[in-house]
């Protein structure tokens, strides 16, 4: 029984640990944004822009290098970023 009880004196003790952890990372989470405050820029897809700004895929494509809020993710991946689009769109208006 000795082999248990040891078992069972180590498990209380890996319990006890996680449980030290997660109130530890309960503590460091960020309080939640308050109502009204700006959310975080979402990327657009070249078909999401492209239906925003009443152009097609292939403009943006070629004009991808000129515009402020174009984000290239690797070679073949390009995103728009809205926020960026928006300002942008109030800008040239």
């Amino acid at each position: 029984m000795k082999n248990g009880e040891a078992l069972a004196a180590a498990l209380d003790s890996c319990a006890d640990a996680l449980r030290a952890l997660a109130a530890a990372l309960r503590a460091e989470q960020p309080a939640p944004a308050p109502p009204g405050a700006s959310s975080p820029d979402r990327l657009l897809t070249v078909e999401e822009a492209a239906g925003v700004l009443g152009v097609s895929r292939r403009w943006l494509y070629d004009h991808a290098g000129r515009l402020p809020f174009a984000r290239h993710l690797s070679h073949r991946a390009l995103r728009f970023s809205e926020a960026g689009l928006r300002r942008w769109i109030d800008r040239t208006r």
